[in-house]
């Protein structure tokens, strides 16, 4: 495997986790969104999530990185929750609230980031070992 086929890897990955942030960071936005984009009441956001599969990198195709092929709505159920006094809640009172779970979206977030580290120290540390190649051919 060469360094770029490294540096390749990195990327993907790199691309795969900021995908990640974004789609949490979407899901924890609209934690308590209780209408569609078009403002329909009654249908409240629908928690996102990213699916990711292996990816050929490379001319040779022998490293692997990652790609997102999907982003998913899990089937969860709404939160209802009873609150007459809420403009969207319906003929029996009750107000329906996005199935987001904001502890685990905040603890996929953190594991994005870190992961998205990783990934950036790795590409950084194949660009280094490059530069360093070059330079022992210099001498």
């Amino acid at each position: 495997m060469s360094v770029f086929d490294t540096i390749r890897i990195a990327a993907s990955g790199l691309t795969a986790q900021r995908l990640r942030m974004d789609v949490a960071a979407s899901n924890l936005a609209n934690a308590q969104t209780t209408r569609t984009a078009g403002g329909q009441k009654g249908q409240p956001y629908q928690e996102e999530a990213v699916v990711f599969q292996a990816q050929q990198m490379g001319p040779m195709g022998a490293a692997k990185g990652v790609a997102a092929v999907a982003i998913v709505q899990p089937p969860k159920p709404n939160t209802r929750v009873y609150d007459p006094s809420n403009p969207d809640a319906d003929q029996t009172g009750f107000v329906n609230y996005p199935n987001v779970d904001v502890a685990s979206e905040m603890t996929d977030m953190m594991g994005a980031a870190r992961s998205y580290q990783i990934n950036a120290t790795v590409a950084q540390a194949a660009k280094q070992q490059a530069l360093d190649a070059l330079d022992l051919g210099r001498a």
